[in-house]
């Protein structure tokens, strides 16, 4: 069996930074290489961090870190369009407790610096490399550059392809690739500093440790994120064609919120999203469209090339485990290697055993709750309005939780 002993890694996402230090843990020597030349902090802004996801990055090293910028949830609220609770449950602070780890919302740029602390310490991340082209042979894998002048070729044992659902490394290594799926639904995601300072905002959306869901004309989320008083709140509707982008970063700046403003024409002028919207400067206004991909069922390796992530099972935000994805993706696949010391193939097909079922099951629930909350269907609105607010203080969605956040994590939680 061929053993690796280095390792390149493309993209210096979320995924990518946890598991160059996962492997550099396990005595590999590691390079991450990304294609920005820096680390842009608008990108994601904040996000959901799980209890699967901090519990995969306490495994290497990273607890005290990570508990200093989470901003843990307590309770769970539903509120109408008067932003009035019309459920409310605390099962979440109670698996919390139970287990040592709390949901919570965290700075993305916050955790990025975490990650790549000790990557750029040991002069192992570099920026500013675009990958053109990834051979391998019967001895390694070259990876050459954009600016070959200036970012020769390298050689290494192995590839792990982090580079998301645009990956440059899937299609280098399958010819057959389907593009990712649209999901006929976009997103405008916001980010408020200094929340408390707001008082034209409903405290009943901004209370702290609270995470808060909206399913009247539309979906909405609210939730504080870090420790420094940071806000984030995010909409999704469905269209038929993603946002319009251009090269001109004014137009596109003018088409966006001629877009925003179209969909806050939805609600009365007294409406929290309209507040949330006030409140937001527009330098942190996000507007994309929401995509997916098909699970791959004939593994995410080639030889000496294997995928993780996005770049492999691209998921939507409805149950907010996309980067949690990422991270428990990178444990298993260090794990599954230290099990076989190094050898490639055994380990990246147990890596894919391990992790198939888990991902698409996420995935495939995130779609079929993207559908859930976007039907025009009378019927259906009127089950989702009745269902939700009961879901979320039943016993089977304190099972289900339980289940997927603690039970399932690669890393044994008791």
């Amino acid at each position: 069996m061929i053993k690796a002993r280095s390792v390149a890694i493309i993209g210096g996402g979320i995924g990518g930074l946890t598991v160059a230090n996962a492997l550099k843990r396990i005595g590999m020597s590691v390079a991450l290489y990304e294609r920005a030349p820096y680390f842009i902090p608008t990108a994601g802004a904040a996000f959901g961090l799980q209890p699967n996801g901090q519990a995969s990055l306490a495994h290497i090293g990273f607890k005290d870190q990570i508990e200093k910028t989470l901003h843990p949830f307590m309770k769970w609220n539903i509120i109408n369009d008067n932003c009035e609770i019309v459920a409310t449950s605390d099962k979440l602070s109670e698996l919390g407790k139970r287990y040592g780890y709390f949901m919570g919302g965290t700075i993305r740029s916050e955790l990025v610096d975490i990650l790549k602390e000790p990557l750029e310490k040991d002069g192992v991340l570099y920026y500013s490399h675009n990958v053109i082209n990834i051979k391998q042979d019967n001895d390694g894998v070259t990876i050459s550059f954009e600016n070959e002048k200036q970012q020769k070729p390298i050689r290494v044992d192995m590839v792990i392809g982090a580079d998301g659902i645009h990956s440059t490394v899937v299609k280098q290594i399958f010819t057959q690739t389907a593009p990712s799926i649209y999901s006929k639904e976009n997103i405008f995601f916001g980010m408020i500093d200094n929340i408390d300072q707001h008082t034209s905002i409903n405290p009943i959306i901004t209370a702290k440790n609270t995470f808060v869901q909206y399913f009247g004309r539309g979906q909405a989320m609210t939730c504080r994120a870090g420790n420094e008083g940071q806000y984030m709140w995010a909409v999704t509707y469905p269209s038929v064609t993603p946002p319009s982008t251009s090269d001109d970063a004014e137009w596109t700046k003018m088409n966006n919120q001629r877009e925003l403003d179209h969909y806050l024409s939805r609600f009365p002028q007294s409406h929290f999203i309209h507040q949330c919207v006030a409140a937001t400067d527009k330098q942190r206004l996000l507007h994309f469209g929401l995509y997916y991909r098909q699970h791959r069922n004939d593994g995410w390796h080639r030889n000496r090339i294997c995928l993780l992530g996005d770049a492999c099972h691209a998921t939507l935000p409805y149950v907010g485990q996309g980067a949690n994805m990422a991270i428990e993706d990178a444990i298993s696949l260090a794990m599954c290697l230290e099990k076989y010391n190094f050898q490639m193939e055994p380990a990246f097909q147990e890596y894919y055993k391990k992790r198939f079922n888990r991902t698409k099951r996420i995935v495939d629930m995130s779609r079929y709750m993207g559908l859930l909350y976007h039907s025009q269907n009378p019927i259906i609105h009127s089950i989702r309005q009745r269902m939700l607010p009961w879901f979320i203080t039943s016993d089977m969605m304190t099972k289900r939780f339980e289940k997927e956040l603690f039970e399932n994590c690669p890393i044994p939680l008791k």
